[in-house]
């Protein structure tokens, strides 16, 4: 008797089983997989519904470029009966066909067939001569058919969508990540720029920006939301520690009235009461010793605003814009005051329109003026928002700024009138 021939293939040798297709044991796995398909109960198959959640999910599966094209021309070419039990999912079309369609020479579209049979998106079933054909019965079902078994598509819908969700997720969490990074980089900016208005720049600023700068460079190539949570947080840390030097900066020059003759004063945190109480900075005192100096003149003030009767927390409901810059779930007006000057700064109003604005309406008003102005979508403005905001300053100076009446606009379009009035009430 002949003695049998023992198979020596290593295990991951390309094995060639009949036909002229060479199959490795990752694509036989694939087979083997596929051949768990059953078919959809009749009447239940929706080959687009498939289609879609390989959509969805492709960009994650890391296939390589036409994977999507290749697989909707495929999935069009079948037929919904196709898919349901007692057939097979298959697509015949030539190897010139698919060239052509692909725009891919004949190399290429073999790599792309090998490369998706392998990631398990469909399986390539060939005849006994390596050829791809079908037929259909008078039916319309499928007699016969040798060719691309999409099979694996159905089998894996669920988990395309869970991949899209994750996904989804995934990318809501990275687009806050990064406005988190962006809030963080600008408050150290604008910080930085304070504190070179007051001349309290520390010596070791230019550390600070750099390891900002290098921390933002690596915000950029961060590929997850992990890593980027992690740079955000260090971002926000040196921001924390940049606003704590700032208020120690501050602090200091109050010290010195004459520090803040550019600087608008008003004590009043109450729109309800004297809202538009306008305090100049006293003038600089003289080096000689002398008796107290003689308040400088107030300008012509601005006909009085009407009583808005709003709370701070209200202000930010209406204007959300103002949130991340709020410190506390709860805040006072002076809190708000402090929101919308880093607020103004994002909207591009310049620091010497802010001031002059606070001198001509008070603090509260010009903070609850640059809410206003967050509230509107860029088409609303011919010159910007800082333009616009320098229009509300001009008006207020000849007393036809109208704060309450757009506060009230504000307050239909968010609460709905009925409730709008009720708030208001509360407020009497």
């Amino acid at each position: 008797m002949p003695q049998a021939h023992e198979n020596t293939a290593a295990p991951n040798e390309v094995i060639r089983p009949s036909g002229a297709r060479r199959l490795n044991l990752q694509m036989l796995a694939m087979r083997d997989r596929a051949d768990q398909f059953t078919g959809l109960p009749r009447g239940t198959a929706k080959p687009l519904r498939v289609l879609a959640a390989f959509q969805e999910a492709e960009p994650y599966l890391g296939l390589p470029a036409h994977a999507f094209k290749l697989v909707s021309w495929l999935v069009r070419m079948t037929q919904p009966q196709d898919w349901e039990e007692g057939s097979r999912p298959i697509a015949w079309p030539s190897a010139r066909h698919q060239q052509e369609f692909l725009g891919l020479s004949a190399a290429r579209v073999k790599s792309l067939n090998r490369v998706l049979f392998e990631a398990g998106i469909f399986v390539i079933r060939d005849n006994e001569q390596g050829k791809r054909y079908g037929r259909r019965g008078p039916d319309g079902r499928i007699v016969e058919a040798f060719g691309f078994d999409l099979s694996p598509l159905a089998l894996r819908l669920d988990e395309f969508v869970r991949i899209a969700a994750a996904a989804k997720i995934e990318r809501e969490r990275m687009r806050e990540l990064r406005r988190r990074v962006t809030l963080a980089r600008r408050g150290v900016r604008q910080i930085g720029e304070e504190l070179t208005r007051l001349d309290g720049l520390p010596s070791d600023w230019a550390k600070i920006e750099a390891d900002v700068a290098a921390l933002v460079a690596a915000a950029r190539k961060a590929e997850g939301s992990e890593d980027l949570g992690l740079i955000a947080k260090a971002l926000e840390r040196r921001r924390t520690e940049a606003e704590e030097r700032l208020r120690a900066t501050s602090k200091a020059v109050e010290t010195d009235p004459a520090a803040l003759a550019d600087e608008p004063h008003n004590t009043s945190t109450n729109l309800t009461e004297n809202l538009n109480n306008t305090v100049i900075a006293n003038e600089p005192s003289s080096p000689a010793a002398a008796p107290a100096p003689k308040p400088v003149p107030s300008p012509p003030a601005a006909t009085p605003q009407p009583e808005l009767k709003l709370k701070a927390p209200q202000l930010v409901d209406l204007a959300p814009r103002l949130r991340p810059f709020v410190r506390s779930d709860n805040p006072t007006w002076p809190e708000i005051v402090e929101a919308a000057d880093w607020l103004r700064g994002e909207l591009g109003v310049s620091r010497p329109l802010w001031v002059e604005a606070c001198r001509v309406m008070g603090r509260e008003c010009a903070a609850v003026a640059i809410a206003i102005v967050s509230t509107k979508s860029p088409e609303h403005f011919l010159r910007g928002p800082g333009g616009y905001f320098a229009g509300m300053v001009r008006k207020a100076e000849k007393g036809e700024l109208h704060l309450d009446r757009t506060i009230w606009a504000l307050r239909g379009a968010k609460w709905g009138k009925a409730r709008a009035a009720g708030k208001g009430r509360l407020l009497n």
